[in-house]
């Protein structure tokens, strides 16, 4: 077993599965650039290290993630060149060739739900809560969302996940196959380690080529979508709605403190 601890990010080698942990439990695991940053270097080395068969996703304390931490948007809002960090991490996300699993707990909201789609395996709570707040924020959807979910869930429910926002069940969310098994809270970790763990049992190449075989058809569009909404998403943190609707989120937030 190794170990890399990055403060908000921390990387853990388990009998050849990678295990990135978002660790920012004071924030719900709310995702920084530098998280992003730290994310997309991971997986590109894992790429790389033969050693590696599995890389696993989840979240500290009981929380996948709330999504872009809200108080540095409005920063990047001012210069959305900074976006840049996450538009690596989601095509790195997207085309990662071995298997992604991800352990859900908690809430997996905006990016913490997006990234979702590009993973193999999900195993969620029960008691998880989804939700895909973009259009009320303003916003558009992201990490190719908006061609990933309609081909999932089709076109008239992800246009009501996507566009109302509101908030579902990890249930919810396995009936629309967004995650593929169902546990009870506390538990998501060591069930999603277990598929992990099942994954490297099995011949990596063939995992490997298989996966990609499953996915080609589709990667030109998806990168498509990733480069078409990052576009698009960059205006929007400049418009007058995305403005109002942060304000009005945040204020909502302090009100509760």
């Amino acid at each position: 077993m190794s170990e890399l601890t990055t403060d908000m990010v921390v990387e853990t080698c388990l009998s050849g599965v990678q295990v990135l942990q978002m660790n920012r439990p004071d924030k719900k695991n709310a995702i920084t650039l530098e998280m992003y940053d730290n994310l997309a270097l991971a997986l590109q080395r894992a790429e790389q290290d033969d050693s590696i068969k599995v890389t696993l996703i989840h979240g500290a304390n009981g929380e996948f993630s709330a999504g872009n931490d809200i108080n540095e948007f409005l920063q990047v809002a001012q210069n959305p060149d900074k976006m840049s960090s996450a538009l690596t991490f989601l095509q790195t996300l997207s085309g990662y060739k071995k298997p992604l699993v991800a352990g859900v707990e908690g809430r997996a909201v905006g990016v913490g739900a997006t990234m979702l789609l590009h993973c193999d395996l999900v195993l969620s709570a029960r008691e998880a809560t989804f939700q895909f707040p973009f259009v009320p924020l303003g916003l558009v959807p992201e990490a190719a969302s908006s061609y990933l979910l309609p081909k999932l869930v089709g076109y008239q429910k992800a246009f009501e996940v996507l566009i109302l926002g509101d908030a579902f069940s990890g249930v919810e969310a396995q009936a629309m196959g967004l995650v593929n098994h169902l546990c009870d809270s506390g538990e998501a970790y060591e069930v999603a380690l277990q598929y992990a763990q099942k994954l490297t049992n099995l011949p990596a190449e063939a995992v490997m080529l298989s996966k990609d075989l499953l996915k080609y058809r589709c990667q030109d569009d998806v990168q498509m979508a990733l480069m078409r909404e990052g576009r698009i998403f960059k205006d929007r943190l400049k418009s007058k709605e995305a403005r109002e609707a942060f304000a009005a989120f945040l204020s909502r937030t302090r009100s509760m403190d």
